[in-house]
């Protein structure tokens, strides 16, 4: 027998087709093996991209142009080692820049001091000689380290100070402790302000915020806040019922009015939450920059008053951040609470919705004879976008407040305001908490999806392999 009839020979085809299919299949593995090693890629499948980091971190990464050394100090057997892996794996995913490495701290002790190690989970980040510590491992804790150690200098946000304003140290529940925090964490510096003192906004103020102040600021701090906003500054302003500080006539003339109320609400969605009737709820925001991304998100005002907007006002553009539900109503004066009527009273009380927040767009008249200098040292305030500048107005300070910021979408309404007047327009987003959802099935789901993984696939192999038998017992 020839070597030609051999292989003519039909077993020796099909093992020879055989092995050729092994031989592809196992080609093909390694290709796609050196392509993901070369160049990886993922799909994030999850509902909300669960998964992957959100668009403040990637757009921060994008900042990163020069090597960026994560150092994780974690025990050898912690088993927060593997969570930790996975969220620095997305980092440097997205950045080739960044790099990672874990350090035990009961092995390494001398290494771990020098870097300012405090406790297992934190991360230290060192980018072109700053070094920034991140206390843990999650995305939030790092981003925010990133931020900071991108930043050569961080803008300054002034709190007010000398009326009675919410403290920015104060662990209380009506503190501002957890609000100074995020900041802190959003990359911003921030200082008490008595215009007193002081006599005018310092030129490096990014914003000014006036946290619900107690007693009346004088007139010759009404002045400073006004020309600060003529010169191109940013101003939020957060009041509480009963209580304007001294700004009402100062408001007036950007066109927004106060009363002297309080929004009361009453629905079953509050209800089923546990709120009283002091705590409006607001799902209904303006198309503005800082709620773009508010469509499916709640925020609460504890003793809010409502804003009236005059929109006929010259020279200001105004706009209703957060309006309240239609089933919230005003009562004005406190007599009512002495007398504990709560109810709604058709004859003496206003129906809602209500304004809760403003945005206020102010048109900027160019000075006459050159801007006024500043004082020596201080660096120049950011220019005007425009010609124009922004006062944004709550009739509310407790839910930026330390028992209702992470409440709800309080924390992220507070901070995105902070951004926008501060001009930090890539930082404004929803911040979630990247949690995994469930994936919940109805009945006609389910059962087509057991139809087609458990009968429609084995059906199919099934019907192949037996077409498969017959053709070749017909060529035999």
């Amino acid at each position: 027998m020839s070597w030609r009839d051999l292989f003519q020979k039909r077993r020796v085809l099909y093992g020879a087709g055989s092995v050729a299919s092994v031989l592809l299949v196992l080609g093909t593995l390694v290709l796609a093996g050196l392509l993901a090693n070369w160049r990886p890629m993922r799909w994030d499948t999850t509902f909300e991209q669960a998964q992957s980091l959100s668009p403040v971190s990637k757009a921060l990464l994008k900042e990163v142009t020069q090597p960026l050394t994560l150092t994780v100090f974690l025990a050898e057997g912690a088993g927060e080692r593997q969570g930790a892996k996975e969220v620095l794996q997305l980092y440097k995913y997205h950045n080739p820049q960044v790099s990672y490495r874990f350090v035990d701290p009961e092995r390494e002790p001398l290494q771990a001091q020098q870097a300012g190690y405090r406790f297992a989970g934190n991360v230290l980040l060192d980018y072109q000689g700053r070094r920034q510590m991140a206390d843990q491992t999650d995305e939030n804790a790092i981003t925010n380290a990133l931020r900071k150690v991108l930043k050569k200098e961080r803008q300054k946000v002034y709190f007010l100070a000398g009326h009675g304003e919410r403290d920015l140290d104060d662990p209380k529940p009506g503190g501002f402790q957890v609000a100074k925090k995020a900041l802190d964490n959003e990359g911003y510096e921030v200082e008490s302000l008595n215009l007193l003192s002081r006599g005018a906004v310092p030129q490096d103020a990014a914003l000014v915020i006036v946290a619900g102040p107690k007693k009346p600021l004088l007139s010759t701090e009404v002045q400073a806040l006004k020309a600060f906003l003529s010169k191109g500054g940013r101003l939020l302003i957060m009041l509480e019922a009963f209580e304007d500080g001294g700004l009402q006539g100062f408001l007036a003339g950007y066109g927004v009015d106060l009363d002297n109320g309080l929004i009361l609400d009453v629905n079953q969605v509050s209800q089923s939450l546990g709120l009283s009737a002091v705590m409006p709820l607001v799902s209904q925001y303006g198309p503005s920059r800082i709620t773009r991304d508010f469509s499916n998100l709640v925020t609460i005002y504890p003793m809010a008053r409502p804003l009236i907007l005059r929109k006929d006002h010259p020279d200001v553009s105004l706009l209703a951040l957060a309006t309240t539900m239609s089933t919230s109503y005003e009562k004005l004066g406190k007599e009512w609470i002495k007398a504990e009527k709560a109810a709604f009273d058709a004859k003496t009380d206003k129906k809602g919705p209500f304004t809760v927040a403003a945005q206020v767009e102010i048109k900027l008249t160019p000075p006459k004879g050159g801007q006024e200098p500043g004082r020596a040292g201080a660096p120049a305030p950011p220019p005007p976008a425009a010609d124009k500048t922004y006062l944004v107005v709550f009739g509310d300070a407790d839910f930026a407040a330390n028992s209702f910021f992470n409440l709800f979408g309080n924390g992220d309404l507070f901070l995105n305001t902070t951004n926008f007047l501060a001009r930090a327009m890539e930082q404004i987003t929803v911040r979630g908490a990247g949690k995994a959802q469930l994936l919940t099935l109805k009945s006609g789901q389910i059962w087509a999806l057991f139809l087609a993984s458990l009968v429609g696939a084995p059906l199919v192999m099934l019907v192949a392999g037996i077409w498969a038998y017959r053709r070749r017992r017909a060529r035999r």
